[in-house]
């Protein structure tokens, strides 16, 4: 029986982290959140508006109270309180009513009395057969003692602000109501324009913000797939550079007691790197007084190297580092902890991305070349 050659090969493990759809609830659900309590913030505002059309309401009430206290003293009628009224501006959505007592005398302008008072004939038609919500007639009931009030009440399906007061007309109790229709005022072409305004501005402000949450999700996430990437290549390298070294020191390559790699190891190390992802590569000759120079350079760099440098003696007064993978910054530092007497750097070679031509190519024609320099300089 053949064996899957797929089922052979070990899986990867799953990385832990976030999942992109996990985000995008979580945003939503912010974004919800928000946009909730920007309606509250709404409605509040929006209640605070009615209760400023309210309070100037009443003030036409007042004016109202005192036109009809004139027409008293002046020994008007009942009649010349109804004529007041009916002046009045008044529409299907802005209107007064008049009771005495528990009758209904007056609502909104003539017509309409006339055909209350019509249905009277059938039944009566009384302040509590009109103001049939609670709200209403809590309202008309709570009003006395010639105070005015104002309060948001229901007729029908319909919300108005309510202002009204009781007073007092040749010995009789009347109550006064002035209805104001809420989507009148709340529909109002300035504040109804702020108000779209506002909701676009707050949807518009919702969508970037859910937008710049995912894009900086998935910001996040690409570098974090970056980051472990070059986590795991940086182990395949540390374990290539440990199974060279083993392998060197095998042919006997490697200089144990100077821990770095001979001359002859170099072809081999350029072979491995061809093709590995170690750029940028850089390559730094150091030239160095002498063997004793060279022995107290290698003694004093031992510990200070790491994984991703490897050093190389070409000659007695030569020695070669090998940078794998280091970029500007530490490169400059690794150039700085190298700089110790009777030590200089003569040459040095950067490659940034595999060359056309082999490694050990590059490698000798640099080495010709500081050479040269170093004759030249000499001279």
């Amino acid at each position: 029986m053949k064996k899957n050659p797929k089922a052979s090969k070990p899986r990867k493990k799953a990385r832990p982290g976030i999942r992109p759809w996990l985000v995008t609830v979580a945003a939503l659900l912010l974004a919800a959140a928000v946009g909730y309590l920007a309606w509250l913030q709404l409605g509040s505002y929006e209640r605070g508006v009615l209760d400023v059309y309210a309070t100037q309401q009443d003030g036409y009430v007042q004016l109202v109270l005192e036109q009809i206290r004139l027409t008293e003293q002046r020994g008007g009628s009942e009649a010349d309180i109804e004529r007041i009224l009916a002046t009045l501006d008044a529409s299907s959505t802005r209107y007064w009513t008049l009771s005495r007592q528990s009758s209904l005398i007056f609502v909104k302008d003539v017509t309409e009395t006339n055909r209350y008072q019509a249905g009277a004939a059938r039944g009566g038609f009384t302040t509590a057969s009109y103001y049939q919500t609670d709200s209403a007639r809590g309202f008309v009931d709570a009003l006395s003692g010639d105070r005015i009030v104002h309060d948001t009440i229901q007729i029908g399906s319909q919300s108005y602000v309510a202002s009204g007061a009781e007073f007092r007309f040749q010995g009789n109790s009347y109550k006064v109501c002035l209805l104001t229709n809420i989507y009148t005022i709340l529909d109002h072409n300035a504040y109804l324009t702020a108000k779209i305004n506002l909701i676009t501005l707050a949807l518009i402000a919702l969508v970037i913000f859910v937008v710049a949450i995912e894009i900086l999700f998935f910001v996040a996430s690409s570098y974090r797939r970056k980051y472990f990437a070059e986590a795991e290549d940086n182990v395949a390298l540390r374990k290539q550079t440990e199974k060279l070294n083993s392998a060197l020191h095998k042919e006997d390559l490697y200089d144990a007691q100077r821990t770095a790699y001979t001359a002859k190891a170099l072809p081999m190390l350029w072979e491995k790197l061809e093709g590995k992802d170690a750029w940028p590569l850089t390559l730094l000759i150091l030239r160095c007084g002498g063997e004793e120079e060279q022995h107290q350079f290698l003694r004093f760099t031992q510990f200070q190297m790491n994984h991703k440098i490897l050093r190389a003696l070409l000659d007695d007064k030569h020695i070669l580092l090998v940078l794998l993978r280091v970029e500007a910054l530490e490169l400059s530092a690794v150039k700085e902890n190298i700089q110790i007497p009777g030590v200089q750097l003569t040459g040095e070679l950067t490659l940034t991305q595999p060359p056309e031509d082999p490694l050990e190519t590059c490698f000798n024609r640099f080495v010709e070349r500081t050479l040269e320099d170093e004759k030249q300089t000499a001279l």
